[in-house]
């Protein structure tokens, strides 16, 4: 008798076609290094990095930069992915806003898509996510890269 509690090997791969999405938001400067922000906005799991340093093997980085980047998830919905980013910075939101518009930063909201084959995430975008990520004055960008079906 099958425990149905346990996942069967159709189940592991159906999760493992599953796109994987990693939802980031970057703001980015040319004139100012943004390592303060670390401790003004407080917010967990953010980092920084500087102009010239490399990302990768070969990429440069163009510009100054914060980044709070969630975890590798998998998921059809990018909404969800961008409701979960958009919810961890909630708390912070006013002070993020200030610190655009005080420095003049560029805001990036990013969703960062790996799928498998011909199964694509749905491109949905709620209008109160849309809202939200106008607040910030930010672009809103979703990579996609697509590999081969096993």
């Amino acid at each position: 008798m099958t425990n149905m509690t346990q996942p069967t090997d159709i189940d592991l791969d159906l999760r493992h076609m599953t796109p994987s999405v990693r939802a980031s938001f970057r703001l980015t400067s040319e004139r100012h290094t943004l390592d303060h922000l670390l401790d003004e906005l407080g917010v967990p799991g953010a980092r920084t990095w500087q102009r010239g340093e490399t990302e990768g093997i070969s990429l440069q980085r163009r510009s100054h930069g914060w980044c709070v980047e969630l975890p590798e998830q998998r998921t059809y919905a990018l909404d969800d992915a961008l409701s979960q980013l958009l919810a961890v910075l909630a708390p912070y939101r006013d002070d993020i806003i200030a610190t655009i518009r005080s420095l003049e930063l560029d805001a990036h909201f990013g969703l960062h898509v790996q799928m498998t084959g011909d199964r694509a995430p749905a491109g949905y975008w709620s209008p109160v996510n849309i809202k939200t990520i106008a607040l910030y004055g930010a672009s809103l960008e979703a990579d996609i890269t697509v590999s081969p079906a096993p």
